[in-house]
């Protein structure tokens, strides 16, 4: 595996709601990326702590291009 192939977090969130959300603005952007802690994060919520907390992560190689996309708000991206 090269750094290209390697996954990162980029963002964690509390909500398992918002998390979905923009997995699939990325994903319909073409960017593959994956949550972890989903289900722990449901039955024991701890918001953003490194246990309890929604971890976004994407290949390292895809980074950059999915903050840009979560950074530019959903109005601005439809236009």
């Amino acid at each position: 595996m090269n750094d290209n192939e390697k996954l990162i977090c980029i963002r964690q969130y509390a909500s398992n709601v918002e998390a979905s959300m923009i997995r699939d603005r990325l994903e319909n952007a073409g960017i593959p990326c994956m949550l972890t802690n989903e289900t722990f994060s449901s039955i024991y919520p701890l918001g953003h702590t490194s246990i309890g907390a929604i971890q976004l992560l994407v290949f390292e190689r895809d980074a950059q291009a999915a903050i840009e996309i979560i950074d530019t708000p959903e109005e601005q991206a439809e236009q």
